[in-house]
């Protein structure tokens, strides 16, 4: 997308995005974060700043999405992913399209988590990998109930839910965000998104993944825009997650 800074400036000031006053900031070496209904890990070489700049761009695109189709019900996700990537195009990601596909007979997995770990394998490196299953295995320790909460407020709707994960890192001086995205309705109520056990439950699953990079030099130039933009949601929707 080849906008001039003043219009991708232009662009940010003008979304409407969502904000929940009822949901706190933390995140360094190897590290992980909720932020908002997405968890990252970020690898260490990763610097503060352009882990800073994975979360805000990451987390002003789910807002405006939430903010036009709340509740990401699920037969709006087409809509709420290509929101989604509008504006993370915008704001100086190289993005292509979601794409999710239906995962077969999901319920032989037993748990969301053990699913999501299994398919992260096929576009994660083994480090990565590694990385990544620390901070899911981090999750399920009280002291990062916090941030479960958060994520469970975003990423679950009753008996739908929408989620985004998967691991940062530096790439030549960008950041790159090997992302996983997810989507599932339970015919049971979903009391945990990440942790939900399938059981007897009827589930439709669908999941894909991508491979972004932002560019920070364009970045670097609607950062104040994007912080401004976000306000107090660039607090209360971010946690860090102890690893």
């Amino acid at each position: 997308m080849s906008s001039s800074i003043n219009e991708r400036i232009s662009f940010i000031n003008g979304l409407d995005v969502y904000y929940d006053p009822a949901i706190a900031a933390a995140a360094a070496s190897d590290s992980a974060t909720v932020n908002g209904g997405a968890t990252v890990s970020y690898v260490a070489n990763l610097e503060g700043q352009m882990k800073d700049d994975v979360i805000n761009s990451t987390l002003l695109a789910q807002l405006a999405a939430d903010k036009k189709y709340p509740g990401r019900p699920m037969n709006k996700m087409k809509e709420w992913y290509d929101s989604y990537r509008d504006v993370l195009a915008q704001v100086g990601w190289a993005v292509q399209q979601f794409h999710m596909s239906e995962i077969g007979n999901s319920n032989s997995y037993g748990s969301v988590d053990k699913l999501v770990l299994e398919l992260a394998a096929a576009y994660l490196t083994g480090g990565e990998l590694a990385l990544f299953t620390k901070m899911i295995t981090a999750l399920k320790d009280t002291k990062n109930s916090g941030a479960v909460k958060i994520f469970d407020s975003k990423a679950g709707y009753f008996n739908d839910a929408s989620f985004q994960v998967g691991v940062a890192s530096n790439s030549g001086g960008n950041a790159m965000f090997k992302i996983g995205t997810y989507q599932y309705n339970s015919s049971d109520r979903i009391t945990s998104v990440l942790f939900f056990t399938f059981g007897s439950s009827k589930v439709s699953f669908f999941a894909g993944n991508q491979t972004m990079v932002l560019n920070e030099n364009v970045y670097a130039q609607v950062r104040q825009a994007v912080l401004d933009k976000l306000g107090k949601n660039a607090v209360d929707l971010v946690k860090g997650i102890e690893i």
